[in-house]
């Protein structure tokens, strides 16, 4: 293999150095293909693993300190993208079939198991890690964007991060994950809000806005929506960035560029700011009537037929914000 190629990265982890040596041996043969390492303490290997990208992981059911089945829920929460595989005594299978169904864990293998199966169980995982890959470049993009990317599923549950969202849930200061995995913001009233937006898109597809306050109460402004088309369980995707960091175009610029009065090209850039309708109305000293009324010119000059998507393209009307 060319030393240009980077070899797929698999971590074992087994509390018992007897059954990684022998797992060693036995797949002595992979090492030109992949980069295994092997880890006795699964509260090393977490560290690891959220420290460093491994494609796979295969763990031992049973091991002190931290489960395999707790390793892998706690991998997930954080946003770990590895496929996780289980090795499981026949006693636990009851727990692993749990594990398959809730989607934790790709595949068991039963102790013992010979150096086949194993590898082959490897190699279905690495198929699937590169059936996600199709869109690499796409998500390469997405980790440069100076913005966070959830894909969620309708249980509020994060199924994707990028590298942005990552460092926002481990910060916790916007949105954070509970002991379940459900994402939640900062405050109850957030959360519901949050929650019931996600909940909507879900269902009607529609493309929403919602803000978010941080612990130190500045804006950021989450963009909802649809993941019908995108599989793996998505229910929407969610894009989070800090109002002050999204440099929306003056109100000057929009009225230039969109051909708006100055009153419209205020409410464009109040809206592109995160304010909803009502915010935006008092921030201009108008009517909610009078701004629902401009509202309805700005989707008629820009084309736009929805909220969400009059706010994406005032966003981006101006290259590099």
């Amino acid at each position: 293999m060319s030393e240009h190629v980077q070899r797929p990265r698999i971590l074992f982890v087994d509390d018992e150095p007897a059954v990684l040596d022998g797992l060693r041996r036995v797949l002595a043969a992979q090492a030109r293909s992949w980069d295994m390492s092997f880890e006795t303490d699964p509260l090393r290997a977490r560290a690891r693993a959220l420290e460093n990208t491994f494609q796979v992981i295969v763990s031992d059911l049973r091991m002190p300190g931290l489960g395999g089945l707790e390793l892998i829920a706690q991998l997930k929460q954080a946003g770990c993208p590895s496929v996780c595989l289980v090795l499981t005594g026949t006693g636990d299978m009851e727990a692993a079939l749990d594990a398959i169904n809730r989607g934790g864990v790709f595949r068991f293998f039963t102790k013992p198991c010979s150096a086949e199966t194993v590898r082959q169980g490897i190699a279905d995982a690495l198929a699937v890690v590169a059936s996600r890959n199709g869109h690499g470049l796409a998500l390469a993009a997405l980790d440069r964007m100076p913005f966070a990317a959830f894909a969620l599923d309708r249980g509020f549950k994060v199924l994707f991060t990028n590298r942005a969202g990552s460092d926002l849930l481990k910060a916790g200061t916007v949105m954070r994950t509970d002991g379940g995995g459900t994402v939640r913001a900062t405050t109850v009233a957030e959360t519901a809000i949050l929650h019931q937006t996600v909940g909507a898109t879900a269902t009607d597809g529609e493309s929403r806005v919602v803000a978010l306050t941080d612990d130190d109460d500045c804006r950021y402004s989450a963009l909802v929506e649809a993941a019908a088309d995108v599989g793996d369980g998505a229910a929407v995707l969610l894009f989070l960035r800090e109002m002050d960091q999204c440099r929306v175009p003056a109100a000057a610029v929009l009225e230039k560029l969109f051909g708006l009065n100055p009153s419209e090209a205020r409410l464009a850039h109040a809206l592109a700011s995160g304010f909803d309708i009502r915010e935006a109305a008092e921030a201009q000293g108008v009517t909610l009537s009078t701004a629902r009324t401009y509202l309805k010119r700005l989707f008629q000059k820009t084309g736009a037929n929805r909220q969400a998507e009059l706010v994406r393209m005032l966003l981006g009307a101006v290259p590099g914000l």
